[in-house]
């Protein structure tokens, strides 16, 4: 499309547009209950953050308060081509290493966050 000035000027969008970028898909998802019907929304995400907060042998608790289990977060990133997982909002009963090491069985490379960490996508 091109625009035209009340000058007369006319400007493409080449004239003052660079090469085209590739975009970075960026997921976040917290206190869902159940990953079902959200796979079409983080298929190939450069990075899911999603909450963790229970582990899977309390996968029962985690339903009664609507929340995930680690590996149900890591599940869903393995199968759905995620490039980065960050694990967030767990429960204070575990420790970060707990949570690391079931998703992290299941989505090598995973990441529990901490408060003030930062990550680039």
């Amino acid at each position: 499309m091109e625009a035209t000035l009340p000058s007369g000027l006319s400007i493409r969008p080449d004239d003052v547009l660079g090469p085209p970028e590739g975009g970075r898909k960026l997921v976040v998802v917290g206190d869902i209950e159940s990953t079902q019907g959200i796979a079409q929304h983080v298929r190939d995400a450069d990075m899911l953050i999603i909450e963790a907060t229970f582990l899977d042998r309390d996968a029962a608790i985690a339903r009664d308060y609507g929340h995930l289990t680690a590996a149900e977060g890591a599940q869903l990133a393995a199968q759905n081509g995620v490039r980065r997982l960050v694990l967030t909002h767990v429960s204070g009963r575990y420790g970060a290493g707990e949570i690391f090491a079931e998703a992290s069985a299941i989505f090598p490379g995973a990441v529990v966050a901490a408060d003030f960490d930062r990550f680039s996508v």
